[in-house]
């Protein structure tokens, strides 16, 4: 036995979360629920319970359901803070995500964590004792994490490195994130790769998966399969302008998965539910298992931290759609004695039969809708694949799906691809990398200035510790 730290963050954080006792060479390396170190061989029970320990890392406040997201709602100028008094969300909205921010090391170290975990469990796994006559079960494991671990790099990607369709240079020095590829010790020194090579760590991670994982739905949509790595690396290619390859795996996930459209009839019953029809993967939250205070949910209620109500320009957008059943997710509210009224989205009202709503909201983090629009916009750019459709072709069946007595387009601009985005993802995260991908200036009700879609601030800062603890290898972001 012996004392074994972690060194948590992407590739890059030298954060040691924890000190924990275990053998050297099994599972209980890797922190879960469930590991005991009385078994020194892992086996499959073992292998099962460290995946699913990897999971329940995406349940965190700085993760997709807390400040993460609504990360790029509140940076693209679609959300306002009711209340200036809270000052959780908030430094998101006024883009004050400067290197010793929350945001700065939460999401760090979030994604970091979730890298390093499973680089731990991959270096594990490789002895698992009955994986021959559970073959099927042992691939469909590391397809989970190859997979996961592909997710973590893009979204760190996102926050902290340029977008591939504004980079000057995707082979420039430090323009890019620290790959973390494999456990490191604590004199190890990280620096940032190129952007190029992290687009290529993802891009490896989402193929090796879809070679390991089953094609299988998944009820609860609660963990990875082969259509959810298809549908991400589909949204991958299209950041990389790559549109043969986002067309492809878009046109494959649409035309053979298991997963289907939601429509004008239920639209506005599915945030709620677990698994429903066109969700890929979803990220779980219990009474017990949940951001609290820092939830989507309290930050889109006016009877908890309501710092994140549609702006004004988004209500206009909205109102000049009557017939888009999306505009019924958008809804007046304020506390009983009418402080904080504003416009708030119904996405986070609570899952079925939760205690605390509020706290327990699942976020969906791909949905099918996202991969008809991908297919809309990879086609409209140029895209071939064989037996794809005409790009107003998705576009038509995905608004015949939103709108009542709709009334087909004939052709499809990327504005009107961008619209219906702006409606369907609405605190998903997804408007500022869109406008951002498409280098579109962004205005936002707390600034007097309008954003260009280089700007610095669209950036968040490297955290100053993992700068420091790198020695400088570790460049930051220009302007911060």
């Amino acid at each position: 036995m012996k004392n074994v730290r972690f060194l948590i963050v992407l590739g890059v954080s030298l954060f040691v979360l924890s000190h924990l006792t275990s053998c050297a060479d099994d599972f209980d390396k890797v922190p879960s629920d469930s590991l005991s170190s009385e078994n020194p061989t892992p086996n499959m029970a073992t292998f099962n319970t460290a995946v699913n320990g990897v999971y329940s890392t995406l349940v965190n406040r700085y993760s997709y359901v807390g400040d993460y997201g609504l990360y790029a709602d509140g940076k693209g100028g679609d959300l306002i803070a009711p209340s200036r008094s809270h000052n959780h969300f908030l430094p998101i909205l006024q883009y004050n995500t400067d290197d010793v921010s929350g945001i700065s090391l939460g999401v760090y170290q979030r994604f970091g964590y979730l890298a390093a975990r499973i680089n731990s469990v991959l270096v594990a796994a490789e002895k698992v004792s009955d994986k021959e006559e559970n073959i099927d079960a042992y691939n469909n494991n590391l397809g989970q994490l190859y997979a996961l671990r592909a997710l973590g790099h893009f979204e760190m990607a996102r926050v902290y490195a340029k977008l591939p369709a504004v980079a000057e240079d995707m082979t420039a020095s430090n323009s890019g994130i620290a790959l973390n590829d494999t456990v490191y010790d604590d004199s190890h020194k990280f620096s940032r790769a190129t952007l190029k090579e992290t687009y290529d760590f993802i891009v490896a991670d989402l193929l090796r998966s879809l070679t390991l994982l089953s094609k299988d739905k998944v009820v609860s949509s609660n963990k990875v399969n082969y259509w959810t790595a298809a549908a991400l690396l589909s949204r991958v290619y299209l950041y990389l302008q790559d549109y043969d390859n986002a067309l492809k795996y878009a046109v494959e996930v649409i035309d053979n998965s298991p997963y289907s459209l939601y429509n004008t009839t239920n639209y506005t019953e599915v945030w709620s539910s677990t698994g429903t029809t066109e969700s890929l993967f979803e990220v779980m939250t219990t009474d017990k298992s949940n951001a609290q205070r820092n939830s989507l949910g309290y930050y889109t209620s006016p009877n908890g931290y309501p710092e994140a109500a549609a702006s004004s320009s988004f209500l206009t957008f909205v109102n000049e759609r009557p017939t888009d059943v999306r505009t019924k997710m958008v809804e007046e509210k304020s506390t009983a004695k009418g402080a904080y009224k504003a416009y708030y989205t119904k996405k986070y009202e609570g899952q079925d039969g939760a205690s605390t709503p509020l706290y327990v909201n699942n976020f969906k983090v791909i949905r099918l809708s996202e991969v008809y629009l991908i297919a809309a916009e990879a086609k409209l750019l140029g895209g071939t694949y064989t037996g794809a459709k005409e790009a107003v072709d998705y576009y038509n069946t995905l608004r015949e799906n939103r709108l009542t007595d709709y009334t087909a387009a004939t052709s499809v601009t990327i504005d009107n691809i961008l619209d219906e985005r702006r409606i369907e993802f609405f605190c998903e995260n997804q408007r500022m990398f869109d406008l951002v991908r498409h280098k579109k200036s962004i205005t936002s009700e707390l600034l007097s200035e309008t954003l260009e879609y280089n700007d610095y601030r669209l950036l968040t800062a490297i955290p100053l510790r993992e700068i420091n603890i790198s020695g400088g290898r570790i460049v930051q972001n220009t302007g911060w």
